[in-house]
């Protein structure tokens, strides 16, 4: 795939995001690397919903802006170079969606992954890092917030947000939006004072998991839909 395709699906993806309720003024960050220094990220100032493929920027991991018109926006830069280089994911999502976020609130720190079909998707796949350490200024709190991740794809940012990384962008993007379904069921669930029955049976939890991360041509077909759909 060359860049410009990377670059659309990369701003269709952030156009869907504002789409389904999951960005949050001009602010959060999409990326997808193109080698091991190199990758494509959203501009800053611009509104998601307003990105096109020719607003997305190639920058390096020391922060310059390679190719495109507009500013990158620092924490964008720490986190997410630290992200692709260390945790190795070739896509990476940052939001303050806002069901999820709530969960980083808590003591919890993230979704219980045995309380929905939905939160299964991600059982064995979430890391929590507790530690709110301010604003991402420089690579250290970049590399902090990687190592955190450890060898999982979706992180729960204390205080702060969240993380999905992915091998395609319709694969994270397909998870992120599944991660706020499910953060937003359970807060619904918790709201309603009832006692919640999560999924005792940790084999049927791991056999399910198992069986979504096997299907992906739905995250596909999806991404597709959102191709028609999305302005």
């Amino acid at each position: 795939m060359d860049h410009h395709s990377l670059r659309d699906d990369l701003a269709l993806a952030l156009r869907a995001a504002d789409w389904h309720g999951l960005s949050e003024g001009v602010c959060n960050h999409f990326s997808v690397a193109v080698d091991r220094d190199r990758f494509l990220l959203n501009p800053r100032g611009l509104h998601w919903s307003e990105i096109h493929a020719d607003d997305i920027l190639l920058v390096d991991g020391k922060g310059q802006v390679l190719e495109g018109r507009h500013r990158a926006e620092p924490t964008a830069l720490f986190i997410h170079a630290a992200v692709h280089q260390i945790a190795g994911h070739m896509v990476v999502l940052h939001t303050h969606m806002p069901y999820a976020t709530s969960l980083t609130l808590t003591d919890a720190g993230a979704i219980d992954p045995l309380l929905s079909q939905n939160a299964l998707r991600f059982h064995e796949r979430i890391s929590v890092d507790r530690r709110y350490n301010g604003l991402a200024l420089d690579l250290a709190e970049g590399q902090r917030i990687a190592h955190a991740m450890k060898d999982r794809d979706v992180a729960f940012l204390g205080n702060h947000g969240v993380i999905v990384g992915g091998s395609t962008i319709a694969y994270a993007y397909d998870d992120l939006y599944y991660l706020e379904r499910a953060a937003q069921h359970e807060v619904l669930a918790r709201s309603s004072g009832l006692k919640l029955a999560s999924i005792a049976d940790h084999d049927l939890a791991r056999r399910t998991a198992a069986q979504i991360q096997s299907e992906r041509e739905q995250s596909d077909l999806f991404f597709e839909a959102l191709r028609r759909l999305v302005p």
